[in-house]
């Protein structure tokens, strides 16, 4: 494991220009001290959460060089007359582009194909695209690494799907990296800040990159979300089995399943477990990692979350005795908060990126007989201020168990939805 010492050694080459790791000069100590203070101070702002305790927060076993993926977008300038390529971030509140291609906190994989794509883009002066004119053609770079595979997938975000000189800079690229196992490219026209589209092709290379999690190996293609730092989503993994603790007859749901990564662990103790996602193909990755796990004892749904009710019934699911969630940074709209009171699992593990609506979904399921039994933070992104976190909740002994379960339409009124 490295050293916690690695703040004091040279940082980034990008610094201080680049703003994507705001922390990188505090310790390591520091930080982790920081995010545990801004989830107490998330649960303090609630009455009913103030008696909770917290668990000592779970460090990074790298805090550098441990992001899997980088999204980077390109950017022409011309410097003494002469076109310079940039491939980096946005600086903030602006459409100026900072240089991040040598990132330290991506994985060692990354960087150096990164480099040599900005170098191959300028020497074959391939247009970048121009938002203000929309001329040009490529926009971003995607690359995601596998420590497991020991291979890096790249795919290249463009306006148009013809792009020149794209054969010659895949051949140059695969070429100076054996590393690089597949090359896409994702063709995306339009306005706005979405950066992905359903319209991918393969150029090279396998369709999917396998990394392990755990004692579970996972694929996922080029559209579908992965966690970003492989030695804590493996221990929020193990930690959501631990917690729920599920007895061997018991039927778990998962909302937000993504590829399917708790799903199948959580199902190594469970009867059966039902996993929903609204990325198809996220869903498409599930099922493939379901086949690779060997589980019969999986189903995985492409839906809303909100249609919980009715999704677990179709799988053959009447009871919910455990449930997961790990909603992006909004947190559980009211919908979703209404169908898991009715579905009553005893206990539900709730993964958050973000303190705030962790909180007050918390809260939210305090005033109805689901208190909070266990909160811990995850250092998912370290010199970052992204806080990660799981709580564990449980229903109350002496509350009603709910009734059955009825989806909005049996009910005779229709959802709601909002936060």
């Amino acid at each position: 494991m490295p050293e916690h010492g690695q703040e004091d050694r040279a940082p980034c080459p990008h610094f201080p220009l680049c703003v994507g790791c705001p922390l990188i000069r505090m310790p390591y100590a520091d930080q982790l001290a920081r995010k545990q203070a801004e989830l107490r101070a998330s649960i303090d702002a609630y009455p009913r959460l103030r008696a909770l305790e917290l668990d000592p927060p779970c460090a990074s076993p790298r805090p550098l060089g441990y992001r899997n993926h980088a999204k980077l977008v390109f950017r022409s300038r011309t410097r003494g007359g002469r076109r310079e390529v940039v491939l980096g971030v946005y600086r903030p509140g602006t459409h100026s582009v900072l240089p991040a291609d040598g990132c330290i906190i991506h994985t060692p994989e990354i960087r150096p194909i990164l480099r040599s794509l900005r170098c191959e883009v300028e020497a074959l002066g391939i247009p970048i695209f121009d938002e203000r004119v929309r001329r040009g053609v490529l926009r971003y770079a995607l690359a995601r690494s596998s420590s497991a595979a020991r291979e890096v997938h790249l795919t290249l975000v463009v306006a148009r799907r013809e792009v020149p000189q794209l054969d010659v800079l895949a051949a140059r690229l695969r070429r100076a990296h054996p590393a690089l196992g597949a090359l896409f490219v994702c063709v995306n026209p339009t306005t706005g800040n979405r950066l992905l589209s359903d319209d991918v092709r393969r150029v090279f290379g396998r369709p999917a990159l396998v990394e392990r999690f755990g004692g579970h190996e996972l694929e996922s293609g080029p559209t579908a979300f992965l966690q970003a730092n492989v030695g804590v989503a493996s221990r929020i993994y193990a930690s959501v089995v631990r917690w729920l603790d599920p007895a061997p007859g018991e039927s778990v749901l998962d909302l937000y399943c993504g590829v399917g990564g708790v799903a199948l662990a959580v199902a190594e103790r469970a009867r059966r477990v039902v996993g929903i996602e609204a990325s198809e193909a996220a869903i498409a990755c599930a099922h493939a990692n379901r086949r690779r796990a060997g589980r019969t004892n999986v189903r995985f749904l492409a839906g809303r979350a909100e249609d919980a009710i009715g999704l677990a019934r179709q799988a053959g699911i009447e009871r919910v005795d455990l449930a997961v969630v790990n909603p992006p940074r909004a947190g559980l709209g009211l919908e979703v908060r209404e169908a898991l009171v009715r579905l009553a699992p005893r206990r539900l593990a709730y993964v958050s990126c973000n303190p705030q609506t962790l909180a007050r979904d918390l809260d939210w399921l305090a005033g109805r007989g689901h208190a909070t039994r266990r909160l811990r933070a995850f250092d998912m992104l370290p010199q970052t201020p992204h806080v990660e976190a799981l709580a564990l909740v449980e229903a109350e002994t002496g509350v009603a168990p709910a009734r059955a379960v009825k989806t909005a339409s049996e009910r005779g009124t229709p959802g709601t939805s909002g936060s």
